[in-house]
């Protein structure tokens, strides 16, 4: 979920309130005979974007590096060989959300707020270069001489040329929503970006009957070629029954909309395993509002290769792809998420269900 940002002096409450600052400019010269006290506010929100990588470890394993999003900083810590020792921090640009180590003294933060890179000098805390990115840039890693950058809201990759930063990036468009969080294999020869936002192959098929002709989405549920022989709502337990039982006394419900959920077989199914593909995609297509042949990308992982700069996608994983993780040794590859199941019907069938964490 996008969270809204303040502003960045929201960020930093000032020391005198605008109360303050009218009195002075009231009161005269008068008023400097007497101290001021800071004006503490007595509720301080504090709105910031999700973090992505925000901690890194330098390569020789002596340097803590963590984004202080709300302070647009970068805190670093020496680990010492007893606890971790706090350094001078490093300012940044807007809600850093990742940080990455290129080398011992050489950090990358990316800057969510400011759809920029800042490349820092750890040593001297200073910034040597500021990349502009595509909007809300998300996270970084390096591989053959590049760096590349996920950007979540142009669902775009950014790859940078390490040898010549003046270079304009070559731009990877992926086919998904949010791509996030980056690792990269053992072997250099591959980025894999989650998509954050990747969805789970489900549809909304139209089923409120329409106050207006030619509302939209048309009322497919109640069509007589559907599964259901156009009852709406169509029930959701074998033999026509409904589970759990409807109460008696029951007025006669309204017509609802349907979600359908595509298999490995490319059919499109409801809760109960009726299949409504030839409405979704199939002949009859435009009876839901569609064209034949439509379909709903559910990309989970880019695969970019990083020597020719191609993406390649792993499918039907989970709905929302948090983050990724990668095994030294072997290469494998470890996403972490949620799967949700909003294709099933009423309360008691999704208690403790609806969404998983995998």
């Amino acid at each position: 979920m996008i969270q809204p940002k303040n502003s960045p002096s929201a960020a930093r409450p000032t020391a005198f309130s605008g109360l303050a600052i009218a009195g002075l400019l009231t009161c005269g010269v008068a008023a400097l005979a007497s101290p001021l006290r800071a004006q503490a506010t007595a509720n301080f929100v504090n709105w910031e974007s999700a973090h992505v990588h925000p901690l890194e470890i330098s390569p020789n394993r002596t340097r803590l590096f963590a984004v202080n999003t709300a302070d647009a900083r970068v805190e670093v810590f020496d680990l010492g060989p007893a606890v971790p020792t706090a350094l001078p921090s490093i300012p940044v640009g807007l809600d850093p959300v990742s940080v990455r180590a290129r080398t011992n003294d050489e950090i990358w933060v990316v800057n969510q707020l400011s759809d920029a890179i800042s490349i820092v000098d750890v040593p001297s805390g200073r910034t040597l270069r500021t990349l502009a990115t595509d909007d809300m840039p998300a996270d970084v890693v390096f591989a053959n001489s590049r760096a590349f950058v996920s950007c979540s809201q142009s669902n775009t990759v950014l790859v940078f040329n390490l040898a010549d930063l003046t270079q304009a990036p070559t731009r990877i468009s992926i086919v998904g929503e949010s791509p996030r969080s980056l690792v990269v294999s053992p072997d250099g020869n591959r980025v894999y970006a989650a998509v954050f936002r990747s969805g789970n192959g489900s549809t909304v098929i139209g089923g409120v009957t329409p106050s207006v002709a030619g509302s939209f989405p048309p009322n497919a549920v109640s069509n007589l070629s559907g599964p259901h022989g156009g009852a709406n709502p169509p029930p959701n337990g074998a033999g026509n029954v409904w589970v759990p039982p409807l109460s008696p006394g029951l007025a006669t419900p309204p017509t609802v909309s349907l979600i359908v959920r595509k298999n490995a077989s490319q059919q499109w199914l409801d809760d109960r395993g009726a299949d409504w593909t030839n409405l979704v995609s199939g002949g009859q297509a435009s009876s839901s509002g569609r064209t034949p042949g439509w379909d709903l990308p559910d990309n989970d992982i880019a695969v970019i290769n990083t020597s020719s700069l191609t993406a390649t996608y792993a499918k039907r994983l989970m709905t929302a792809c948090m983050s990724l993780g990668v095994v030294p040794n072997t290469g494998e590859i470890a996403l972490v998420g949620l799967e949700s199941t909003n294709e099933i019907r009423f309360e008691p069938n999704l208690n403790g269900r609806f969404v998983r964490v995998k």
